[in-house]
């Protein structure tokens, strides 16, 4: 896979080992010399120096032909241009950005940011996932506006432990995507056994967490 990432920080640096060492081709634009030069020193024509929200420099960075792009700056505001120009541009089908500021992520979800990484709730969500007695994550918030994506942790004795997941009665416009086992992840079925200690990560209206917690959870 093809992946530009724009902005060569801490994050994007060691985004970009990840990826490589994953196989897949990836470019790093960084406008500032410094920091490419040394991204360049060490991992070579990775580097692409230029300002990633410069339409000349995107292109010649052959953005047209990358299938992710993934914009990492320091600057909210960088970040959501940058998406734009290649959505819109490029036709690159898949855009990733970094905010630091929560209040920015709807409206990069209605202007058609495909995945919006908001480090306080990554934080949160390590947080909450080591607090006994509190097994509901929120992963993060879709595309499509008022709706989350979030894991649940099946206590032992929960009331629907031992329930095929047709008999499970879930919130409204709610439903279970994945099913991670001990023996490993499974997709959901009908017939699918639920067990203790099942992570079941479902989709579910903003506001209804509580509701969809209760009904997982909730002992017999």
């Amino acid at each position: 896979m093809y992946v530009v990432i724009v902005g060569c920080s801490e994050v994007g640096y060691h985004l970009t080992k990840a990826l490589l060492a994953s196989g897949h081709e990836v470019v790093v634009l960084e406008k500032d010399r410094a920091r490419y030069q040394l991204l360049s020193d060490e991992l070579g024509s990775v580097a692409f120096p230029g300002d990633g929200t410069d339409e000349r420099t995107l292109r010649q960075a052959g953005v047209s032909r990358a299938e992710v792009l993934i914009a990492v700056t320091g600057l909210d505001e960088t970040n959501l241009v940058i998406c734009q120009m290649t959505k819109h541009i490029f036709q690159v089908p898949r855009t990733m950005a970094l905010i630091k500021d929560p209040k920015n992520e709807p409206i990069f979800h209605i202007l058609g940011v495909d995945v919006v990484v908001n480090a306080i709730h990554q934080i949160l969500a390590s947080f909450e996932a080591g607090v006994p007695g509190r097994p509901l994550v929120q992963l993060m918030n879709l595309r499509v506006p008022g709706m989350e994506l979030v894991s649940v942790s099946l206590p032992e004795g929960a009331a629907i432990v031992g329930n095929r997941l047709e008999e499970v009665e879930l919130p409204p416009h709610s439903f279970i995507s994945l099913v991670v086992k001990k023996t490993g992840a499974e997709l959901p079925s009908d017939g699918l056994v639920l067990e203790a200690y099942d992570e079941l990560v479902a989709v579910t209206p903003t506001g209804d967490e509580q509701t969809l917690y209760d009904i997982l959870t909730g002992m017999q």
